[in-house]
């Protein structure tokens, strides 16, 4: 366990008993008190990083599922591992991104809700592309359907144009 590390380490440091008698102490092999030791040196502490979300899967308390969803409504266009990175910064919230998914189906989050909050999100923007856009003249604008354009041209081959 990691107590049983830490207290390895420990009674390294007091450097009253040596590897043998330590490994003995706390049930340990020896080339896991060293494996500790290069551990600690490396990162500063005996226990692994946890890996960015995952874990065992929990239910976010109401408080924190509403941050999440006023996220959501703010930046929909963040990846999972972004709303957990969020979470544990501002919430010191470790969260699985299971977790998240789970918060966001419950409340009735999916792709197709999210695609049309990104598409509305910013009505300014959306108005300074149509005034950057309305200075040109509709004939120097094409516009092109990726559905049956050829590679190797811009012209359609097949449909409407």
């Amino acid at each position: 366990s990691n107590d049983a590390k830490r207290i390895a380490l420990q009674l390294k440091n007091q450097r009253r008993d040596s590897n043998h008698e330590i490994c003995q102490l706390v049930d340990f092999s020896l080339s896991t008190l060293y494996r500790i030791l290069c551990r600690n040196c490396a990162i500063g502490d005996v226990t692994k990083k946890l890996a960015i979300g995952r874990g065992c899967p929990r239910k976010l308390i109401h408080s924190d599922c509403l941050y999440l969803l006023r996220l959501a409504h703010h930046k929909p266009t963040l990846f999972l591992d972004e709303y957990s990175c969020h979470l544990e910064e501002y919430r010191d919230l470790p969260v699985s991104l299971a977790t998240i998914h789970a918060s966001f189906k419950h409340a009735g989050l999916n792709v197709k809700w999210v695609q049309k909050l990104a598409s509305e999100h910013n009505p300014m923007v959306r108005a300074a592309f149509v005034h950057r856009i309305g200075q040109y003249p509709a004939n120097y604008l094409i516009s092109l359907n990726k559905v049956s354009k050829d590679d190797r041209t811009y012209a359609h081959l097949w449909g409407r144009a």
